[in-house]
C-alpha cells in the first residue's frame, strides 16, 4: 500500500510545473527583453518598450547604454472605454 502512495507521490510531482506562474505575457515578455514593469512613468534614462499591465509600463535603459536590439511588441490590448460625465 505504501508503494502504491510513493509512486502516486512521485507521479503527481513530476506533473507540476517547475516554472514561476502566475506571470502575464506581458510581464514575462518584458524580463525576456531585460526590462522592468513600471507603474505609468519610465525614467528619464529609459525607454518603453512595450505594456505589462493596464497602468504599468515595460521600460529598459537606452540601447546606446545597453546595446540590446529592441524588437517591436504589439499587443491587442485596448484601454477600456472611459465614461462621459453630462
Amino acid at each position: 500500500m505504501r508503494l502504491h502512495v510513493l509512486l502516486f507521490m512521485l507521479l503527481f510531482l513530476t506533473l507540476l510545473s517547475p516554472v514561476r506562474s502566475g506571470l502575464a505575457s506581458g510581464e514575462n515578455h518584458c524580463l525576456n527583453l531585460a526590462g522592468i514593469c513600471r507603474r505609468d512613468i519610465c525614467k528619464l534614462t529609459e525607454d518603453q518598450i512595450g505594456a505589462c499591465k493596464r497602468r504599468w509600463r515595460c521600460c529598459r535603459s537606452w540601447w546606446i547604454l545597453i546595446p540590446i536590439p529592441t524588437p517591436l511588441i504589439y499587443s491587442d490590448y485596448q484601454e477600456p472605454l472611459k465614461h462621459k460625465l453630462k
